[in-house]
């Protein structure tokens, strides 16, 4: 059933070279805001990495791919961006989701038999919590929060115990994630909302959240989206999505250590790297 719903958002496929129409040839870079960025492919050949995330202190992003094409099994692995060192995460029952304690350094991952806490020194995951349910999503600020498949209900997780999230206690939740603000940001089939903490007043951002993949926050904490034509940047003053640059087939999104944009598709990791010096002059 997982499969079915990462699938069914596979709808649009836009090309993400820059045409160079005059000469008809490529620029193999990507430029953002006018700047020119690299772009470093992180591992290939992996199938719809999912729901990245990034420890800032190792610089090593998280991530979900599906082990066959045509079912519901997933393995939780990362890369080292800094040394490129791969690896899967063992003792976790179909880790899917996965988020990071930024403060303590602390990676949770959620699977099909609930919570697990990943032990750097044995490289396995522990399992702490929410026991029997299966996890869709989660995300750490303060405190940990987690959503559930296929309910898609909202729950946080402290000291052990798992409560329903009393802000969206009567609401859906597919993708989340908490900004600067602490507004969390949410998806459900009726569209991308807002919501401050401590309200239940909620504000709609786009209707429909067909065809969305990926949230994530920057580390300023700024929200962005991603989709399978771009990448996305919320705008909270005027209530939109802000295109940042048009990515084919985007899966998943998230930022490294030093805010460059980290993204993947349906069959790699890729990081997107300023580089100054170089620009989409082919004379260059």
């Amino acid at each position: 059933m997982r499969i079915l719903l990462l699938l069914a958002n596979a709808l649009i496929i836009r090309a993400a070279v820059i045409e160079n129409n005059e000469k008809g040839k490529k620029c193999e870079g990507i430029v953002i805001d006018e700047i020119y960025h690299e772009v470093e492919i992180l591992k290939t050949d992996i199938d719809r990495p999912y729901l990245l995330t990034v420890d800032y202190s190792t610089n090593t992003v998280y991530f979900s791919y599906s082990v066959n094409k045509d079912d519901d099994i997933f393995k939780t692995a990362y890369v080292n961006m800094n040394t490129k060192e791969y690896a899967e995460l063992k003792g976790i029952n179909n880790g899917f989701a996965q988020t990071v304690d930024q403060k303590n350094h602390e990676i949770y991952i959620g699977g099909s038999s609930g919570l697990y806490k990943y032990n750097h020194k044995t490289k396995t995951g522990e399992h702490i919590g929410a026991k029997g349910s299966d996890i869709w999503n989660i995300y750490f600020k303060d405190i940990l929060y987690y959503s559930t498949f296929p309910n898609q209900f909202l729950y946080t997780f402290v000291n052990g115990e798992s409560n329903r999230f009393k802000d969206l206690e009567d609401t859906k939740v597919d993708l989340f994630v908490i900004d600067n603000e602490d507004t969390m940001f949410f998806t459900n089939a009726t569209g991308l909302f807002g919501l401050q903490k401590g309200s239940q007043n909620a504000t709609l951002y786009k209707e429909s959240s067909e065809g969305i993949r990926g949230l994530t926050t920057d580390i300023n904490g700024n929200v962005y989206t991603c989709t399978a034509d771009g990448i996305f940047k919320v705008d909270k003053s005027s209530l939109t999505l802000e295109k940042v640059v048009d990515i084919d087939d985007a899966f998943g999104l998230a930022f490294d250590n030093e805010n460059n944009i980290v993204y993947s598709d349906a069959t790699k990791l890729v990081r997107l790297k300023p580089n100054k010096y170089k620009s989409c002059d082919l004379k260059n």
